[in-house]
């Protein structure tokens, strides 16, 4: 069986506040995993234990995934690579501990809780924030801990009295916040000001990276890389105006944001290029429609928010991309955000576009960008940027913060919080100017042509098959997806199949979703009231939408696998909902029985998605099946005819 690590989560309270762990620790999942309200995006609570005592813990956007499709459900043991650790004061009572996991693995799940584990006392308070090393701070099996690790490196730690502030890693030396911000020192200056001007010892400064809602003691040093102007809204609920910030240091980016009444104090003290330090700001999920930044989290500035500007500028960067191949494309899901560098083959006209959903006008212009990849790709511009778009064709520009698109295969769009650069100084450009001009002026480019091919989540479609010239060209056969090893990548893998189904498995063939628009949250019924409970919206349903996840087998004549869909696809493969299908399960089992029989033995054309997880210390490819199309059998025999004349 697997060990625990037993007395960690005791030293973790008796550590100070705020800190960052980055040493494996053992966890097992004891209670029901619960979504938390009011996020942007997935994220769930509940208690883990170390064999001892037990700790609230919260799993964020990324792990949530294996919580939604119950990977990691109630007595689920973690292996906990990376997570941080907070405290919240109580009256009259012991400092709730908070765990934020940021990185785990999956090492299995047992039928019953390990151990007798209790929740943490006012006893355990012993030596809590006391700094000292986590090797000589007490607590049960301290020495017998299955897995040794240094002691903790807060990301607060006040220096002694009288000694040189010592230099950190991320720029600035050690030493209290507290004791460089005045009592009587204003935190802004007046409109048309300038942000006054930190003095004495540089702070401990928190990497952006490690920012999370569940820390609000840190104060980050940034640059300013992006500043949007002064934006109003007038809605019939409310009114007000607004303009954020891009902010950069050398661990990641992180988008901030001011409303209304702090607009005119901050919006004349962050200049672009700048770097700042800053404190006492919220850390909310991010709204990803509104941001051009790869971070689940951003910041809104409100009256506590400090800002003061730092005159050591040198050691944060200037600017940071994350470019990727434009033939990586595929692997991105619908209205994910991305940097790409590359070459402006061909600038359309302007065009005005009426849209869809209210008819409201809209200024487009399409381009046609092209990359060391061998692909070129679709990208549009909208409204000012598309009427002032002036760069002549053959230059390099740097995008950041384009969204993918999904329509005809794979596009791009530049938002308004997006970003261009025409010729940008920097070694990557320089590189990408010297190979077109030496080959890829001379090139034919790939397009995606409808191949689609997003990465689908419960419910989503995961792009399409494409024409038949990409279908084939991306077409494997069962025994192709062993031998390749296809899905053991760091990063999902997608490709075709052809395939019979076999075998589907009637076993939790849906889950009891909320009825709520734009939710998709499993709902739990209160048994006293019959009313079904959505975390997520707070809110109670009388029943609930069933969605399909359910696994299938599909055979070729090279050998089978399962696949997992989720509810569009369940709906092409039965025939019917999900609510049809557990309704008929309720009420007549034969038939039910039958629906499942005659959905077997059908061909069909699948998009599938591959990637690898890591399960009860196993590593196994997961397969999923992201849409599915019956066969056109006048163009499989095409295809089929296509492939006879090439063996000649």
């Amino acid at each position: 069986m697997v060990e625990l690590s037993a007395g960690e989560i005791l030293r973790f309270h008796q550590a100070p506040s705020n800190i960052i762990v980055t040493s494996p620790c053992v966890f097992q999942v004891v209670s029901p995993i619960q979504s938390l309200p009011n996020q942007a995006t997935d994220a769930y609570r509940c208690m883990v234990s170390d064999g001892e005592r037990m700790s609230l813990a919260v799993i964020p956007g990324k792990l949530s995934a294996m919580v939604a499709d119950e990977t990691i459900t109630r007595f689920t043991i973690l292996k906990i690579n990376k997570c941080s650790v907070s405290k919240k004061e109580r009256q009259g009572s012991s400092p709730m501990l908070f765990i934020l996991i940021q990185d785990a693995e999956i090492l299995g799940t047992v039928d019953e809780k390990i151990g007798n584990p209790v929740k943490l006392t006012e006893q355990d308070d012993v030596g809590a924030d006391s700094g000292v090393p986590q090797s000589s701070v007490a607590g049960p099996a301290a020495a017998e801990s299955p897995i040794s690790r240094p002691a903790y490196q807060p990301q607060y730690q006040q220096p002694p009295a009288q000694q040189q502030p010592q230099q950190s890693r991320f720029g600035g030396a050690q030493s209290s916040f507290m004791n460089r911000v005045d009592d009587i020192k204003p935190k802004y200056s007046g409109m048309g000001g300038s942000a006054p001007v930190h003095t004495g010892a540089p702070p401990s400064v928190h990497p952006i990276s490690d920012l999370n809602p569940y820390h609000n003691k840190w104060t980050i040093r940034a640059r300013v890389t992006q500043k949007t102007s002064i934006k109003s809204w007038n809605k019939p609920t409310s009114q007000g105006r607004l303009f954020s910030v891009n902010l950069l240091d050398d661990s990641g980016e992180i988008r901030a944001t001011t409303f209304t009444q702090q607009v005119d104090k901050l919006f004349p003290l962050l200049e672009t290029g700048k770097v700042y330090y800053i404190s006492n700001a919220q850390v909310r999920m991010a709204k990803q429609q509104f941001s051009n930044v790869n971070n689940q989290y951003e910041l809104t500035f409100d009256d506590n928010t400090t800002v003061e500007l730092c005159l050591e500028q040198a050691n944060v960067p200037q600017e940071h991309y994350n470019f990727i191949p434009l033939a990586s494309l595929e692997k991105f899901e619908k209205n994910q955000v991305v940097d790409v560098l590359c070459v402006l083959r061909d600038a359309g006209e302007v065009a005005e576009i009426t849209s869809r959903t209210d008819d409201r006008k809209m200024i487009k212009r399409e381009l046609t960008i092209v990359d060391k990849s061998g692909f070129q790709v679709r990208a549009s511009l909208w409204g000012t940027e598309a009427e002032t778009f002036n760069v002549p064709v053959e230059h390099v520009v740097a995008f950041k913060g384009m969204r993918v698109g999904d329509f005809g295969g794979r596009t791009l769009s530049l938002p308004s919080v997006g970003s261009m650069t025409v010729n940008p100084d920097i070694p990557e450009a320089h590189a990408l100017r010297g190979w077109y001009d030496a080959e890829g002026r001379h090139m034919s480019f790939q397009s995606f042509r409808g191949a689609g091919g997003g990465a689908g989540g419960a419910g989503g479609s995961g792009g399409g098959i494409g024409s038949a010239e990409n279908f084939e060209a991306q077409l494997k056969t069962m025994a192709q997806v062993g031998a390749e090893n296809i899905g053991a990548r760091d990063t999902p893998e997608f490709f075709n199949l052809k395939g019979t189904i076999a075998f589907i498995r009637a076993n939790n063939l849906a889950y009891p979703s909320c009825p709520g628009e734009n939710c998709s949250k499993k709902v739990t019924e209160d048994l006293s009231s019959g009313q079904w409970r959505c975390e997520k919206c707070e809110r109670s349903w009388p029943a609930p939408d069933y969605r399909y996840i359910f696994s299938f087998n599909v055979s070729d004549d090279t050998g089978q696998n399962w696949l997992q869909c989720f509810n569009e696809v369940g709906e092409v493969l039965l025939g019917a909902t999900a609510n049809e299908m557990i309704e008929l399960q309720r009420v007549n089992e034969v038939a039910f029985g039958q629906k499942l029989a005659d959905a077997t033995f059908k061909e069909y054309k699948f998009r599938c998605k591959a990637k690898s997880e890591t399960f009860n210390e196993v590593t196994r490819v997961r397969i999923s099946a992201t849409n599915a199309y019956p066969i056109d059998y006048v163009a499989e025999t095409a295809r089929l005819s296509r492939l006879i004349d090439s063996y000649n």
